[in-house]
């Protein structure tokens, strides 16, 4: 085994949240930062759908990792497999062990298509298509572009899922592209919904709802995928078990926490093998200098870019806080929900932990779906991701 290796912060995690909390801690004067992530390239996830769509390009989508990492911070470039809670030490896939005074677990979400029965076969046979994957994006463009009649299947499901609005803009868009080509009426399209509701926030579920209508989409809620074999989708909602004969079938995928927070027992009996932090604070609730942001930590709520950017900065707020014995600072569960509803036009509604609007932009109404919001998320956000979010400008 390698020596040990000691920093001031060690970083779990080099996506969205590792790296602007990386960079932030710089600005904030820490000058011993630490990242371990294995990944080369690095992936601007949101983008995704509009490449699997035809929006967007490939090359967009990502850029190389070691371009990204800040001045100044020590790359670890291997895997996570265990930590130490106590000693804030965590052991690598290469033998290497790296401690940090305060540890930042940010590793993400992986995707466990085992959770639902026949989605792996069906992905490697084309039966099912996803936004979702990076290298599913070229497969799920050919046929959303070939499908002229038929019957369209779109799955969203309930938490753990990465970008829950995100996942109604592949359904959305193609329904808006399958209008230009004249063929939308010669397609049956259906939602296939876990949630009893569209949306736990009433404007953006009625806005939401307004363009399922305009486009006839035929929308079960309450209702899951159980399984797939071929085109065959076996259902399961409050009319009991149904099946679903599907020329197209989109999947959000299942999502599951990294293997490595339950066996480490940073999780708890109610976190689903999340981290278990306070959802306000961001500390783990029993390691106090253990912390945890994005998709990887039990927050309750939404996981979004927009929430782990609030997210990132109430934690190394909290780490000065913390070491200088005040008072913490608070994160209300804020977070965005970027829906388009069609090629050039998006709904961008925020709101907070207790299902309240929120309006950050000088705005009447962000959630009515508008072009300006489309140019923002597909042309702006990118590049505020890459330059100011990343370095921690923002």
């Amino acid at each position: 085994m390698a020596s040990e290796q000691r920093h001031d912060v060690l970083i779990i995690g080099g996506g969205n949240g590792g790296l602007s909390a990386a960079a932030h801690l710089l600005r904030r004067g820490c000058r011993d930062v630490a990242l371990i992530e294995p990944a080369e390239q690095h992936v601007y996830k949101p983008l995704q759908h509009y490449v699997g769509t035809g929006i967007a390009s490939q090359r967009e989508l990502s850029r190389p990792q070691a371009s990204l990492i800040p001045d100044g911070v020590r790359w670890y470039r291997s895997a996570a497999v265990a930590v130490d809670a106590e000693r804030r030490a965590v052991r690598c896939a290469d033998g290497t062990e790296v401690r940090g005074a305060d540890l930042i677990v940010a590793p993400g979400a992986r995707i466990d298509w085992s959770r639902l029965p026949g989605a792996e076969r069906a992905l490697a046979e084309g039966t099912a298509v996803t936004t979702f994957v990076d290298d599913l994006l070229p497969r799920t463009r050919q046929r959303l572009d070939a499908l002229d009649r038929g019957r369209a299947v779109f799955q969203v499901h309930e938490q753990p899922a990465s970008g829950r609005e995100t996942a109604f803009k592949p359904l959305l868009i193609s329904c808006d592209r399958w209008r230009a080509r004249g063929v939308l009426g010669r397609i049956e399209v259906v939602l296939v919904h876990e949630g009893a509701r569209l949306h736990p926030v009433a404007a953006i579920e009625a806005e939401i709802r307004r363009h399922l209508d305009d486009y006839g989409i035929d929308v079960r809620l309450g209702t899951r995928i159980r399984s797939i074999d071929g085109d065959a989708v076996e259902l399961e909602g409050p009319a009991g078990e149904t099946t679903l004969q599907a020329d197209l079938l989109h999947l959000h995928p299942p999502y599951a926490a990294p293997a490595f927070l339950a066996a480490s027992g940073l999780d708890d009996a109610s976190s689903g093998g999340f981290a278990a932090v306070d959802p306000e604070t961001l500390r783990h609730r029993r390691h106090p200098r253990v912390w945890a942001v994005g998709d990887g930590a039990d927050l309750g709520d939404a996981r979004t870019g927009g929430a782990l950017r609030e997210q990132v900065k109430t934690v190394v707020e909290n780490i000065r806080r913390s070491r200088a014995g005040q008072p913490l600072e608070r994160y209300d569960g804020y977070t965005v929900a970027p829906i388009a509803t069609a090629r050039r036009s998006l709904s961008f509604g925020e709101y907070d932990r207790a299902l309240r609007v929120r309006r950050s932009l000088p705005v009447p109404d962000e959630i009515r779906s508008r072009l300006i919001w489309h140019v923002l998320d597909r042309y702006g956000l990118p590049q505020v991701y890459w330059h100011r979010i990343l370095t921690g400008r923002l």
